[in-house]
Parts: structure tokens; sequence; C-alpha cells
């Protein structure tokens, strides 16, 4: 079974479902089983997960139409960036 360490480390690079399924099966373990570094683990792996389905969502389907700003919104938005900057 892996350690607290081992396990920290594979989860710090950012995306545990991409280790070797034997040391990915592991990992669940370790952090289904520890009291001591499951918690903290089993919400890094949900943020991942989450982080990684938003992603993918976002790539796949673009905002809906009603969504994107017209061009009287953008021109007001530039205009405001430019006040900022020049006040800066």
């Amino acid at each position: 079974m892996l350690r607290c360490k081992q396990v920290s480390d594979a989860l710090a690079s950012g995306k545990y479902w991409e280790l070797p399924r034997r040391k990915r099966i592991g990992l669940r373990m370790h952090v289904a089983l520890c009291v001591v570094c499951g918690p903290f683990n089993r919400f890094i792996m949900l943020m991942q997960d989450m982080t990684d389905h938003y992603v993918k969502h976002e790539q796949n389907d673009p905002p809906p139409p009603d969504m994107k700003l017209s061009e009287e919104a953008r021109k007001k938005i530039r205009e405001a960036c430019r006040q900022n900057e020049a006040t800066s």
C-alpha cells in the first residue's frame, strides 16, 4: 500500500486519473482507508475531478448565444478599462 507522502506527491502532479491503473487503485484504497490524510486527499481528488469535468464541458459546449455581449456592451467595457488605466 502507498504511504501518505506518495499519495500526496501523486495528487500534487495534478491528474491522478492519468496514473497507471495499479497505482491509481492503490491511491484510491489509501485515501479511502487512511485516517491521517484521507479526508484531505479525498477533497483534493474531488476538486481535480470537478476541474477536469469543467474543462471538458467548456471545450465541448460553447456559450449559448444569449450569453454573448452586444457590441455596445463591449464598447462600454473597453472604455471603462481605458479610464481605469488612465487613473492608475
